[in-house]
């Protein structure tokens, strides 16, 4: 038997010396690519499992390119400042990043008295000095508005009356029913009365260290410093905050324009930054970075004005014949998407309502607008969307800075097409576009069938919100001289470690920070 077995592996032997010397390099060669799929395919399981287990540490560095002059949820203007209080401090609902809330302070909100009334209890939630959130701190809170806000948040908030049940519950009396109510509690940020009450309005600015010095949110303030002429904010993470955030900080150094910016992350000095032009991405490395394409409801239109308009057969043309596609990819590129409504087709997914476009005939259709006097603000994606209209359409157009235009064009009304941006919040309010006292009027038109769509959608049946809502997107473009362009997106760069940012839709750019506690650094392994 031993013989047998000897016999066989001699024979085995030989044959292996008579095999070619190109089939032995072949056997070489899938041995070795055996080998490195192994190891590649150990390597990546590894990685993946690090990916999807967050670790405690790290720092965002992100660059800002407007300055910072305050950290005052009452005083903040610049959105600058209101995306760093965003950081500090929270409310009692916050935007779920998927176009909806979720409770942030609050742990629950109850609606009584067929949504005349909310009883909202809070969850235990502590400030970065330890102490307890409470009923307190929310009445103060809405008190100030009241008090001493000339803004958007006092209209939202004057007449609705805050009691305290308990130390945790509060009673929301409201003077007549309102859907947006939910909503609104968002946009406001729960001060420590106890703080807050040391100072007058007058001393908020000399003393605001102190203001800030106790805050709500996953990071607190700690300290400004410079770097040559960059100013730098710091925020550590708040110890109190549950759950706990992943990151160690948040460095936001502040530069003088978006170029520096720009160049800061190219030379990774930063590791982070939003809202720059599309053709900044052409340098940045995808090994490095991952570019975010976060859906803002806002919408970009020529809005004609109702007592100057010469031709309502043209503008309805131009609504079914525009190449928004071609000005879409000539000025955004993939950061935008076109739009035939104030609803954007993404917006329009998020409540699941139909979106049909149009069948173009003939693209562009010879129109002639030379005409017409538009204006256009001097922003570079407009004055991009100008030159294409003057150039297809022959409008004749005429750059005006955004703070003319909103503070003495629009009110007065003193123009004849405008070339504008619009926002709004989500679910969407637009009420604001056909008050016919309001600034953002833009059309010049109170038209009476589209406002009771729009109280219909605040007061009336939740439960035809979302009907009301498409119906009211149909009315506007079939009723009013508006011609929709489209949406451009909110480009946010992070770096490819950061894991766990899952935001694609917010209100603002000032929410990105919304759900940071949740972001953390995956150093990758290398070999």
């Amino acid at each position: 038997m031993k013989s047998t077995k000897r016999k066989v592996l001699i024979i085995i032997w030989k044959l292996l010396f008579q095999v070619p010397k190109s089939i032995w390099f072949l056997i070489s060669i899938g041995v070795l690519v055996s080998f490195a799929l192994i190891w590649y395919s150990i390597y990546l399981a590894i990685n993946i499992f690090f990916e999807k287990t967050p670790a405690y540490g790290g720092t965002l560095r992100e660059g800002f390119y407007q300055p910072i002059d305050t950290l005052n949820p009452f005083l903040a203007e610049k959105s600058s400042e209101k995306t760093l209080i965003n950081l500090i401090f929270d409310s009692l609902i916050r935007p779920d990043g998927k176009g909806g809330y979720e409770y942030e302070l609050a742990k629950s909100i109850t609606k009584i008295n067929q949504g005349l009334a909310y009883e909202i209890e809070l969850k235990d939630a502590y400030w970065s000095n330890g102490n307890k959130i409470n009923a307190d701190d929310v009445i103060a809170t809405f008190n100030y508005i009241k008090k001493y806000s000339n803004g958007d948040l006092y209209e939202m908030f004057k007449e609705i009356n805050f009691e305290k049940i308990d130390n945790y519950r509060i009673k929301v009396s409201l003077p007549i029913k309102d859907n947006y109510f939910i909503q609104k509690l968002s946009f406001v940020k729960i001060i420590p009365y106890k703080i807050w009450s040391r100072y007058e309005p007058a001393e908020w600015k000399s003393k605001e260290a102190d203001l800030i010095s106790v805050s709500s949110g996953p990071f607190i303030f700690n300290r400004k410093y410079t770097k040559g002429d960059i100013e730098i904010y710091e925020f550590i993470r708040n110890p109190f905050y549950q759950p706990q955030p992943y990151l160690d900080k948040v460095l936001i150094y502040v530069y003088s324009d978006i170029n520096k910016a720009y160049e800061a992350l190219k030379s990774k000095e930063i590791d982070a930054l939003g809202g720059i032009k599309p053709t900044y991405f052409l340098s940045i490395s995808p090994r490095s970075f991952k570019v975010y394409k976060i859906i803002i409801p806002r919408v970009i239109g020529i809005f004609f004005n109702s007592g100057k308009v010469k031709s309502i057969e043209k503008i309805n043309q131009l609504k079914k014949y525009l190449n928004r596609d071609e000005i879409i990819k000539e000025t955004f590129e993939e950061f935008a998407e076109p739009s035939f409504g104030i609803l954007s087709p993404s917006i329009a997914k998020i409540y699941k309502l139909g979106y049909e476009k149009p069948k173009n005939e003939i693209i562009n259709a010879n129109l002639d607008f030379s005409d017409t006097n538009l204006i256009v603000p001097d922003n570079f994606y407009f004055q991009k969307i100008g030159i294409y209209l003057s150039k297809v359409y022959k409008f004749k157009i005429k750059l005006e800075s955004l703070e003319n235009i909103i503070n003495s064009i629009i009110p007065e009304k003193n123009y004849e097409a405008l070339l504008m941006g619009i926002s709004y919040n989500l679910p969407p309010d637009l009420s604001f576009l056909f008050n016919k006292n309001s600034n953002l009027n833009l059309t010049n038109v109170e038209d009476i069938e589209i406002s009771k769509i729009i109280q219909e959608m605040k007061t009336g049946d939740e439960n035809k919100f979302y009907e009301n809502l498409e119906n009211l997107n149909k009315k506007i473009q079939e009723r009013l001289p508006v011609v929709f362009i489209g949406n451009n997106y909110y480009p946010y760069i992070l770096p490819q470690k950061l894991k766990g940012f899952d935001i694609q839709y917010l209100n603002s750019p000032e929410e990105k920070f919304v759900k940071i506690e949740k972001w953390y650094i995956n150093e990758r392994i290398k070999w």
